[in-house]
């Protein structure tokens, strides 16, 4: 009787199960890896730098770096698309075209976008103290900076015959020498972006959002017939991000509270309750840009 053999069908690249190569080990436990992945969601976007990183493995292929280098430079600008929409940028006041086509949107521009969000270079350079005369500069050195690693970046991509057809050590080196110019990358904007977030977090000062979220505890007047609120604390606030018009700020404290069931001569008659509790809250709230005073609330609110 003849065998048959059965045909194993390709079910295409299975994110979990990888060539475990030295040189896949040891890049995926690169810290500029793990670093890279936690800006990546889960799926398409992190099962692409993982098949980057096990198509290095694949010594039968002359081309396996410059399909890792394209593959890294790829991932970059997707992280900054998902940063900076199309929409975002074209909303904020400092959008100019820097390209050929309608409404056309540069990766410095999304960089810009993640760094100040809707904020003016001038708005930048008070924020963060800066003197226009020495500092006028600061904000396109930045992008300057920025454009400069991302050549880099898009250097090793191009096929060169130092790039082609290499062995595992000179693979690897140059693979952790992407993996830098990309931290490189990420630190730049994390780093600008996190500064830009603290000064904005110390001008909206925490009187001002406590006396905002202090008038807005509607929602206790269901706890009792008669809820007033004796004082809250605010516990935390940060600056969740910063858009092409707003300022979100989230936070969270405990509101202190008299409770009364009944009204005021039925607790004169003995037949109302009172007592005081307290109750943790959170809130999300947006400062408008050109007036960081100007607070409201979010669609989350309190």
């Amino acid at each position: 009787m003849a065998k048959v053999q059965r045909r194993k069908q390709n079910k295409g690249f299975r994110s979990l199960k990888h060539n475990r190569t030295v040189i896949y080990r040891h890049l995926i436990n690169n810290a500029n890896s793990i670093k890279i992945l936690e800006h990546l969601g889960v799926g398409f976007e992190r099962d692409l730098f993982l098949a980057a990183l096990n198509n290095l493995s694949d010594k039968g292929n002359p081309l396996r770096f410059n399909n890792f280098a394209y593959c890294m430079r790829e991932i970059i600008t997707l992280i900054l698309a998902k940063y900076s929409s199309d929409e975002d940028v074209l909303n904020c006041h400092w959008y100019k075209n820097e390209t050929d086509k309608e409404g056309g949107v540069t990766r410095a521009q999304r960089v810009k976008y993640s760094i100040q969000g809707g904020f003016t270079d001038e708005k930048v350079f008070e924020l963060l103290g800066l003197d226009e005369e020495d500092d006028k500069e600061f904000i396109e050195d930045k992008l300057k900076d920025f454009s400069k690693r991302f050549r880099e970046l898009n250097e090793h991509t191009h096929l060169r015959e130092k790039r082609f057809n290499i062995g595992d050590v000179l693979c690897e080196a140059l693979a952790s020498q992407v993996l830098d110019v990309m931290d490189s990358i990420l630190t730049l904007i994390e780093g600008l972006r996190e500064e830009v977030k603290l000064h904005v977090a110390g001008e909206i000062d925490e009187a001002l959002i406590s006396e905002f979220v202090s008038t807005t505890f509607d929602d206790l007047d269901i706890l009792s017939t008669h809820t007033t609120v004796d004082y809250s604390e605010l516990d935390s606030y940060h600056v969740e991000s910063i858009s092409s018009d707003y300022a979100v700020i989230k936070g969270y404290g405990t509101v202190y509270c008299d409770l009364q069931w009944g009204s005021g001569s039925d607790m004169r008659n003995g037949i109302g309750a009172s007592m005081s509790d307290s109750f943790p809250y959170d809130f999300t709230i947006r400062a408008k840009l050109t007036d960081l005073k100007r607070l409201e609330l979010s669609e989350e609110g309190i």
